[in-house]
């Protein structure tokens, strides 16, 4: 029998103290394989606990594949299986490259955080329970942290009519699913996410494009659509506009909800830039039309990208219709991830990562209006990317290709646009790609002296 006695800090239930005591000295080798621990009334004698506390802390260890219990000759050190390989992300881009292309938001989150989050956890009794399918509509603990995410945004909901969601584009689907045919037809803005074209192309729907200024959808052309029966479905990012940075004014807000009102056509508010702008923001379209909207959003911009955890919220009594959608499309999100994010949301954790994700973004846009101060670029005050205007003699495609092979990735106008007519001669320019400032300020800088170049194929002599 091995003479063993584990030092407890007490910070945590006795228990979970003494199973990691014996992961611990496992794996430094004070305890090695074939060890036989005292018994459970003699450790619970040394260390002045119950004998239930120490028969509970080895069976803890039994979980944890640390010991193997024999009948009648007690507990005993397992040999220790082989250790995972650390995780490492698997570069997919070659060594140097600036990928901005992908508006994310920037690394700020530090190891920390997540570790304190992990360990609470891993402390709560129904853990296991969160490697089982959830509920398609998420758990009540977790619908209740989106009724709290929400109304960040002005949104007062019940946690009934909220729905979790695998993130926004799994929201997307669900909703459009839930409200749309083949052969039905959707307004969009005439530049818009790209995948909107994928979902809408595999759900049958077609897409109708409508203008755009500088500060986003234009009403008017809303207005004559709609007069003309084009569609009676409208989808919308109404603040943040990707790819433009447009956030609409209340004015226009209110003038999309009136015109919805008199032509009944339902939206679709995509709002998962909203709160990257910490300035006072005019409601949401759900707030001023609650009886025809539904509200998506996503913390895949705001906190982390990989918690791929989102919301969405309809008309009252849509509910039943998009989580009989997300169970067909399954688009449920992920208990563990769900919970981590449950925990930031609960505690001030949220708070301080949004704060820190608008301070980064704000740094890394002021680096970006001044290498570009001579250039026409669109980038409203939160937005994490710029929508930078091309010269004539740069196709955006072509340009594109140019600064990859010089070592930065940007996202040609030409993905955003939905059909020919749409103003797509700019490419997009996201900040959080880069590991440090500096670092973008030199692919900026990149980007900024290409601009003036002519592509070569055009330097090529035409017999």
């Amino acid at each position: 029998m091995t003479i063993w006695l584990p030092e407890l800090r007490r910070e945590r239930p006795l228990y979970l103290e003494i199973a990691e005591a014996i992961r611990q000295d496992a794996l430094s080798g004070r305890l090695k394989p074939g060890d036989r621990l005292p018994p459970q009334r003699e450790l619970a004698y040394r260390l002045g606990v119950t004998t239930g506390t120490v028969t509970r802390a080895y069976a803890e260890a039994e979980k944890m594949g640390l010991l193997s219990g024999e009948v009648g000759r007690g507990s005993f050190i397992k040999t220790p299986a082989a250790a995972p390989q650390p995780f490492t992300p698997l570069r997919h881009e070659p060594e140097g490259l600036v990928d901005l292309s992908l508006a994310t938001a920037p690394p700020v989150t530090e190891a920390a955080e997540l570790d304190r989050t992990l360990e609470q956890v891993t402390r709560s009794a129904g853990r296991l329970d969160l490697l089982q399918y959830p509920p398609p509509e998420g758990y009540p603990l977790h619908r209740q942290m989106g009724v709290t995410w929400l109304a960040r945004s002005g949104i007062e909901v019940d946690q009934s009519r909220v729905v979790v969601t695998g993130g926004a584009q799994p929201a997307i689907i669900a909703t459009l699913s839930s409200i749309t045919q083949p052969g039905d037809r959707m307004f969009v803005e005439s530049l818009n996410y790209p995948t909107i074209k994928g979902i809408a192309r595999h759900l049958g729907v077609s897409l109708v494009p409508l203008e755009m200024d500088d500060g986003g959808l234009v009403p008017d052309s809303l207005e004559r659509a709609a007069r003309n029966g084009e569609a009676r479905l409208l989808y919308i990012v109404p603040t943040l506009q990707s790819p433009t940075s447009a956030s609409l004014t209340l004015a226009r807000r209110q003038a999309i909800v009136d015109i919805a009102r008199r032509y009944n056509v339902t939206i679709i508010e995509d709002d998962l830039f909203r709160l990257l702008d910490p300035r006072l923001q005019p409601p949401t379209l759900f707030s001023l039309a609650p009886e025809r909207t539904y509200h998506l959003t996503s913390i895949s911009k705001t906190l982390a990208p990989g918690l791929r955890v989102g919301f969405m919220v309809g008309p009252e009594g849509r509910e039943d219709a998009l989580v009989r959608q997300q169970t067909v499309t399954g688009g449920r999100s992920v208990g563990l991830a769900a919970e981590v994010v449950r925990h930031w949301i609960e505690s001030d954790a949220a708070s301080r990562i949004l704060s820190a994700i608008i301070a980064e973004n704000a740094a890394r846009r002021a680096l970006a209006l001044d290498v570009f101060r001579n250039r026409p670029i669109l980038c409203t005050q939160g937005a994490p990317f710029l929508w930078l205007k091309l010269p004539d003699q740069w196709p955006p495609g072509d340009f594109a290709r140019a600064c990859l092979d010089r070592g930065v990735k940007i996202t040609p106008g030409t993905a955003f646009a939905i059909d020919r007519r749409s103003d797509d001669r700019a490419a997009r320019v996201c900040f959080s790609g880069a590991a440090s400032r500096d670092e973008l300020a030199r692919a900026l800088r990149t980007i900024d002296a290409l601009l003036d170049e002519d592509p070569g194929e055009r330097l090529r002599p035409v017999a």
